[in-house]
């Protein structure tokens, strides 16, 4: 599956978003405030505030994983095959470009923007004693998909989460699901490249997955990438499911039952739960 070069018009945020206007985080209350990472290692079991400074932060920590991942690959000698590394040089170039995108709404609006973290994707988190929680990930193109697979798909999610907390500023939030798009289209082919290679996963995030195995330490990273996705229970409204079985009558008034239709749903995910993931490699 070749990636679409509409990927390159979407990956890039129109310029008339880069610019998100000064009151957006001020009225939130966060634009003077020291920018760390969000919750500094946060626990998993915490919660957060998601305002726009945590959505714009945090969604920049995982830009600048990704990110480095690729550039990190591009860079291991017969890591990536010839055929796919045109493939990874976008992927790259949208990452720099979110980066870049991320980076400006937050100085535009009056925000200190966080240190570049030293990124360890051995999840040894820069201590050899540590356990290596994802082996050969810049030396086995298998175990290097299978880790950008679940970023990828961890980024479909934060996007879809983070995007209700800057609704103050429409600019900025057509830009975000702008790039949410872009994200879904990275997960998908991402994915399509694992199918091709003989792993057993759909193009988007299904219950007939093959799991990927990790560590215990490591699983919340399954658990933020893909946890909750094999939910079939979609909402109308607070209490009101959609019944899927009575979805999409044809005219002799069957129903299709069809398991792709609720898996077409994005689940959103805890931002501190993904933030426990991303701290993986910091």
């Amino acid at each position: 599956m070749k990636l679409i070069s509409l990927l390159d018009q979407l990956a890039a945020a129109p310029a008339s978003a880069a610019a998100p206007r000064r009151a957006l985080l001020q009225h939130l209350g966060r634009a003077a405030m020291a920018a760390l990472p969000l919750a500094a290692a946060l626990p998993a079991a915490a919660s957060t505030k998601d305002t726009a400074y945590d959505a714009l932060t945090q969604l920049l920590l995982l830009e600048r994983l990704q990110l480095a991942l690729y550039a990190r690959a591009l860079a291991a000698p017969g890591l990536i095959p010839a055929a796919q590394t045109p493939d990874f040089q976008r992927l790259r170039t949208h990452q720099e470009q979110h980066v870049a995108f991320l980076t400006q709404a937050l100085q535009t609006a009056g925000s200190l923007v966080p240190a570049l973290p030293t990124f360890d994707f051995s999840g040894r988190r820069g201590v050899a004693a540590n356990p290596e929680l994802f082996p050969g990930v810049l030396s086995n193109y298998d175990a290097f998909l299978a880790l950008a697979q679940q970023l990828e798909d961890l980024g479909v999610r934060l996007y879809k989460t983070h995007a209700f907390a800057i609704v103050n500023d429409a600019q900025l939030t057509n830009a975000v699901l702008r790039l949410h798009a872009v994200e879904a289209q990275h997960s998908a082919h991402v994915r399509g490249l694992r199918q091709g290679r003989g792993a057993v996963v759909a193009t988007w995030p299904s219950d007939a997955d093959a799991v990927i195995a990790r560590p215990a330490a490591a699983q919340v990273l399954t658990t933020a990438a893909t946890g909750g996705e094999e939910n079939i229970v979609q909402y109308l409204t607070p209490g009101k499911p959609i019944v899927f079985s009575e979805f999409l009558l044809i005219r002799d008034n069957t129903a299709i039952h069809d398991s792709a239709l609720p898996e077409a749903f994005d689940e959103p995910v805890n931002s501190a739960i993904a933030q426990a993931a991303l701290n993986l490699f910091i």
